[in-house]
């Protein structure tokens, strides 16, 4: 963490002497780090894009302390203007809201650091500094990396047909994996706003190169104990998944840690259960040596369902996990997992068509056309 401060400060200590123009600059959240090489593979698809097409870029890179994430070898450390954005954060009036706080940070910085770099366009994940970097440059055009669900209820996106204010403010377009979240978007949108801010280019993923073929009765369990839930929301999912399980002994069950898990969560009871062990691999790994998948609501879903793997579901009746019931009707969502087992060649084609609506083959073309200024090759 130290080093990676002083690095951060000696890098935009050299920003006033360099005068320099990018055409993309990516901004993430360090614990998106999630793949064996500790890279984003949210934005590696899209780096490569920018290489190949010879359009200048730069990655910086916000830190993480609560999660335990390596750096990605091929970033920026934004630590020391984060750390610089916090502390005048707080200094600043509690009647102004966080969007105009960092407006005014963004601009302010703009005659410090970037006085001499300009860029067209600015790509993050999770909406992560959009308004500084909105101060910073108003003219450039921002954009939001999907990584997850998105859905008619999600604030940080849309609520009651009313799109979030973050977004709008800072003029915000998507860059969405496929047609069916650009299509739930514009359908429940009563402003319009995501005609002509929503852009499908696709998912880059070795999940397509693989086709699970072995059929047996191992069950990957996609944990969600996050604190995106309340204590008493976790500890639900817990209870039920436990009566699930213990009442599904025909099954093997491989637990897999959410890569936000939280440590409040107790999975001992669980792991005492003859049928339940705990996975140290990846998921593709993961899902290469299990058949079936188990979960409330995870993205794994689509995932899984990419190679031929259909997910039962633990039923929670609440707005935000029962989206794949509700939001995005997949095929087999009140089936158990002996039904998806005794009828799976079925099961197994049906959620692949399913998924091809919501993730399809990343497009580098589509990718290209949406930047500011395009690709100088087109």
């Amino acid at each position: 963490m130290i080093s990676s401060f002083f690095s951060s400060l000696l890098f935009f200590t050299k920003l006033f002497f360099v005068k320099k123009h990018y055409d993309v600059i990516f901004y993430s959240p360090q614990h998106f780090n999630r793949s064996k090489n500790h890279t984003n593979e949210y934005f590696s698809h899209l780096i490569d894009s920018c290489k190949k097409n010879n359009l200048s870029y730069i990655y910086f890179e916000e830190p993480s302390l609560k999660f335990q994430f390596k750096r990605c070898p091929h970033s920026i450390p934004f630590d020391f203007l984060y750390y610089l954005i916090i502390f005048l954060r707080k200094f600043m009036g509690s009647e102004m809201s966080y969007h105009y706080k960092d407006i005014k940070i963004g601009r302010f910085f703009k005659l410090l650091f970037f006085r001499r770099i300009t860029f067209d366009n600015y790509i993050t994940i999770s909406q992560s500094m959009l308004s500084f970097f909105n101060g910073l440059c108003i003219d450039a055009k921002k954009f939001d990396m999907q990584h997850g669900t998105i859905h008619s209820q999600k604030d940080s996106y849309l609520k009651d047909g009313i799109v979030s204010t973050n977004l709008i403010k800072n003029q915000v377009h998507l860059l969405l994996f496929g047609n069916g979240f650009q299509d739930l978007l514009i359908s429940n949108d009563t402003q319009k706003y995501f005609i002509s801010h929503s852009h499908v280019i696709g998912y880059f993923t070795n999940f397509y190169n693989q086709n699970h073929v072995n059929v047996n009765r191992d069950v990957l369990v996609s944990l969600q104990f996050t604190d995106d839930h309340s204590l008493n929301e976790n500890q639900n999912i817990l209870d039920l998944l436990f009566d699930r399980i213990s009442n599904e002994t025909k099954f093997n069950f491989f637990l897999l840690n959410h890569p936000r898990f939280t440590t409040k969560i107790d999975l001992s009871s669980l792991l005492q259960l003859p049928n339940v062990f705990l996975s140290n691999n990846s998921l593709i790994d993961s899902l290469d040596k299990c058949s079936l998948h188990l979960t409330v609501y995870s993205t794994t879903t689509f995932e899984a369902s990419i190679m031929g793997i259909p997910t039962s579901f633990i039923k929670i009746n609440s707005l935000k996990m029962n989206i794949f019931d509700k939001q995005y009707n997949y095929p087999f969502y009140n089936s158990s997992l002996e039904d998806l087992y005794n009828n799976y060649i079925t099961c197994s084609s049906k959620v692949k068509e399913w998924a091809d609506n919501f993730y399809c083959i990343y497009s580098e073309k589509n990718f290209l056309k949406v930047l500011k200024n395009g690709s100088k090759k087109n």
